[in-house]
């Protein structure tokens, strides 16, 4: 057995069933949403980076043909730019996020000025006085993130120069009230001490993440010393360029970041190493994969760049790897994620209707490390990916949003798919229970063996109690 966490979710569909699926020519999956489709008044012409609330719930950006920009969150769109006139929204970055309400930020140009803006509106935005900074004035607002809970993160820069669009410091600000700017506090930023180094005021210091219970923080940050790339986790630092990894190399340069909410870590980047080899994704501040490793027969080759990461509250860990013709999608078990299992790569076919036949072929991987972490894993089964897909048999290259259903990574007994296990669970656990092809029929993308919650092998009678204690515990 490869990875003693996912083989805990649903007994007889584990690691094997997945390495099954993802050796098909064919893999279900679902299409959120591609450029083309109609959605509120226009078509969509471009898509951003797939993020999810604490269910699992999807939400990006995108824009419109008729120029308008939109949020989208879970099955339609919450939000159109034109929504906020007479303030006129342009543009935005493929960074944001979104809450388990369907709350929301993102970093659009408000009246021309570079702005954060919620669900409520304006944040902050260039030339605005920052709360928490007496004297100083927003320069820029970028790499917005939302906690499940609604809380708003994002970098911005700071001036005394009210309307300056020079930079004299850069912060990581947070607002646990986004609708008052009031709410704002500065987490971090220029200036700050820390083991005795100080962080630059000049440097991007744009990677961070923080948990979903907001308990932890990463962060990789630009010190005042010669070798000046720090991992700062929870107010330490856990590696720094130059540095040993333990494996016979220093490190070199970071990249994405990761925590979740039990403080597990990983990070990317390069090590001082041979370029074949120097490649890396860390977990708990150890080498795990590297450049040149093969994870389910296939080999992660020498000029392979790591595309996107990340980590949930089961310790899995999807990470993306490849060029700009050739990438590959793994999932694994942080500690053992040399184990970790081949989901799909470009070339593979999609079926988006059920029939089992192929729909689309992916033909690219949109996520970028310039853009955040590329990949927001959540725990309901689902992981969304930004992609260019053609039809099969021919026609039009598409972007899209796509939704790969991984079998073993939802809890045992979220019979319903959305990430939680409760009473709204009840009804297709009996259906499971008593006439598995009518379930199978109405959730149709969900593990009937989420119902063998005593991991007998079996869906029966035996199920009902351990079941209640599920529904009773509050898992």
């Amino acid at each position: 057995m490869k990875s003693s966490l996912l083989s805990r979710f649903t007994g007889t569909v584990t690691i094997v069933a997945l390495a099954a699926a993802a050796c098909a020519d064919v893999i279900p999956a679902t299409v959120v949403l591609k450029v083309g489709d109609a959605v509120g008044p226009s078509t969509v012409s471009t898509l951003s980076t797939p993020f999810t609330d604490g269910n699992g719930r999807v939400g990006f950006a995108g824009s419109l043909a008729d120029s308008q920009r939109f949020i989208w969150w879970d099955t339609g769109p919450v939000f159109f730019s034109d929504d906020a006139l007479p303030d006129v929204l342009t543009g935005h970055e493929s960074s944001m996020g979104v809450s388990n309400t369907g709350g929301f930020v993102y970093s659009p140009s408000v009246n021309g000025n570079d702005a954060v803006y919620t669900h409520f509106g304006v944040l902050l935005q260039k030339g605005d006085p920052i709360p928490p900074l007496p004297g100083l004035y927003s320069t820029f607002n970028s790499r917005p993130a939302m906690l499940p809970d609604g809380t708003a993160y994002w970098i911005g820069g700071s001036t005394p120069t009210q309307g300056s669009s020079s930079s004299t410091n850069r912060h990581l600000f947070k607002a646990t009230d986004p609708s008052d700017p009031g709410s704002i506090t500065r987490v971090l930023g220029g200036g700050d001490v820390i083991a005795g180094k100080t962080i630059k005021t000049s440097a991007s210091n744009f990677d961070f993440w923080i948990s979903d219970n907001g308990l932890h923080h990463i962060h990789v940050l630009d010190m005042d010393v010669t070798a000046n790339e720090h991992v700062y986790l929870d107010g330490v630092f856990v590696a720094q360029e130059g540095e040993p990894t333990g494996q016979g190399d220093n490190w070199s340069s970071f990249d994405i970041v990761g925590v979740n909410n039990a403080g597990n870590y990983i990070f990317t980047g390069d090590t001082d190493g041979a370029t074949t080899t120097d490649e890396f994704v860390a977990y708990n501040g150890a080498i795990v994969v590297r450049e040149g490793d093969m994870l389910d027969g296939y080999t992660l080759l020498s000029g392979y760049a790591l595309r996107a990461a990340s980590i949930n509250n089961l310790d899995l860990v999807a990470h993306m790897w490849g060029s700009s013709t050739d990438e590959h999608l793994f999932l694994g078990y942080g500690p053992e994620l040399a184990d970790s299992v081949h989901l799909i790569k470009t070339g593979d076919e999609i079926d988006v209707d059920g029939d089992g036949l192929g729909d689309f072929q992916l033909t690219d991987f949109q996520a970028s490390t310039a853009i955040g972490p590329g990949l927001s894993l959540a725990e309901d089964g689902w992981v969304y990916i930004e992609t260019k897909m053609i039809p099969v048999g021919g026609g039009t290259e598409v972007e899209a949003i796509v939704g790969l259903y991984i079998p073993g990574l939802a809890p045992l007994g979220d019979l319903n798919c959305d990430g939680l296990v409760n009473a709204f669970d009840i009804d297709p656990f009996v259906l499971a229970l008593t006439n598995p092809p009518a379930y199978a029929a109405a959730y149709p993308a969900c593990d009937y063996m989420l119902a063998d919650i005593n991991g007998d092998g079996l869906v029966n009678a035996f199920d009902i109690d351990p079941f209640v204690v599920l529904l009773t515990s509050g898992r």
